[in-house]
């Protein structure tokens, strides 16, 4: 007869075996689905830039202005953005300046930065995002303060970015939280004025205890940003994992990555049905254009 304890041996070692099976397994899910969802974003790019042998501007990258208030994640998320898409992995390195809450601004002036996104295949072709790391929007309320915002989110050249997402912190104290939802209705207003479409981003989601919290405060977001394109996301920080003794190495989540990614798509899904419109719209100015000076003759 065998042993009870040799026999609870070996269904340990089945059940332990069993438990590394399966999450290895979905560590293999999850890999091929960030991994799919990055391809998807670079065939999108593809078509974005096959555009341009129609005669449109596609051969750019598409151009997406990432701002918000002051401590709210602007700069951090770009930062998540860029990880996400290049395939980083190991120590944490930062492409847009950032700044502890409640200090100075890193950020005084945009800036424009080429994100590669990373290929799945060997071979595949060069595939760019332009990621635009905004100024801070103005904190004041009141319509006086519409042309600052309005400043802020076009830039001093008028602008050329093609989708906006405006970023909103979910662990600001709930005063300024609020404060800031009640002004995304400027900020959407002004945006959708420029024939653009706008993405909100909710960061440190893990500041919400509750999915009701989370759930309220996604409700509000969008009936004050009209529209359904609220997503929250926990960033990549350096703060978040501090050792004095080596460089930060942050550990890739599965979660952060795959907001990150769709995020992505969305904006240029935007950015498609933008250029499409301002397509079609040069379209039927040129002729209208040319009927006139035909009429004046």
């Amino acid at each position: 007869m065998r042993s009870p304890l040799l026999l609870l041996l070996k269904l340990s070692a089945a059940a332990a075996a069993g438990t590394a099976a399966l999450l290895s397994f979905r560590r293999l899910l999850r890999s091929q689905l960030i991994s799919s969802l990055r391809l998807d974003i670079r065939d999108s790019l593809n078509c974005l830039a096959s555009a341009a042998d129609s005669g449109a501007a596609g051969a750019t990258p598409p151009s997406i202005l990432i701002t918000g208030f002051r401590s709210h994640g602007k700069s951090s998320l770009v930062n998540t953005l860029l990880r996400a898409l290049s395939a980083e992995s190991g120590p944490f390195l930062l492409r847009a300046e950032t700044a502890p809450p409640g200090a100075t601004p890193a950020t005084l002036e945009r800036h424009v930065i080429r994100a590669d996104v990373a290929g799945e295949r060997e071979g595949d072709e060069a595939a760019e995002v332009e990621i635009v790391d905004g100024t801070a929007l103005p904190e004041t309320e009141g319509k006086a303060s519409r042309a600052d915002v309005q400043a802020s989110l076009m830039g001093p050249n008028g602008g050329g970015v093609e989708c906006v997402v405006v970023v909103v912190r979910c662990g600001a104290p709930p005063k300024e939280r609020q404060s800031s939802v009640r002004r995304l209705g400027d900020v959407a207003a002004v945006v959708r004025e420029r024939g653009l479409h706008l993405v909100v981003v909710l960061t440190q989601k893990k500041a919400l205890k509750t999915t009701k919290q989370a759930e309220d405060l996604r409700r509000e977001v969008a009936f004050r940003a009209r529209t359904d394109c609220v997503y929250f996301i926990e960033n990549y920080t350096a703060a978040n994992a501090i050792n004095v003794r080596r460089p930060v190495v942050i550990k890739n989540d599965f979660e952060a990555h795959l907001t990150a990614l769709t995020i992505i798509r969305q904006c240029i899904e935007f950015v498609k049905m933008y250029r499409s419109h301002s397509l079609r719209k040069a379209n039927v100015l040129i002729p209208a254009t040319k009927s006139a000076l035909v009429k004046e003759q």
